[in-house]
C-alpha cells in the first residue's frame, strides 16, 4: 500500500491506540499522525483539546469499545469448526 500524503503532512488516519489523549491502548481510534520518510507514521502528540472534543472524543472511545466486546463476544459464541 501506498502512502498518498506528503511527507511530514498531519493526517487523521485510524490507527491502534498506543494510549494517546487518553484512548484505550489497543483500540483503533482516528488521531492525528505524522507520516514519515520510511512509511511509517506518527501519532501527533499534545494537541490540545477543548471541553467539546474531549467530550466527542470520549463518546467515540465509548461506542468502539462497546462494538468492538459485541464482535468478541460473537466470535466467542461462533462454533468451532469439526476436524
Amino acid at each position: 500500500m501506498g502512502w498518498f500524503c506528503w511527507q511530514g503532512t498531519m493526517v487523521s488516519m485510524a490507527v491502534p491506540s498506543d494510549g494517546s489523549y487518553g484512548i484505550e491502548e489497543g483500540l483503533i481510534y482516528s488521531f492525528p499522525v505524522r507520516n514519515k520518510p520510511d512509511h511509517t507514521y506518527e501519532i501527533i502528540k499534545d494537541l490540545p483539546i477543548d471541553d467539546f472534543s474531549r467530550e466527542k472524543m470520549d463518546i467515540t472511545q465509548k461506542e468502539l469499545v462497546e462494538e468492538k466486546n459485541m464482535a468478541m463476544s460473537a466470535c466467542e459464541n461462533w462454533p468451532s469448526p469439526k476436524l
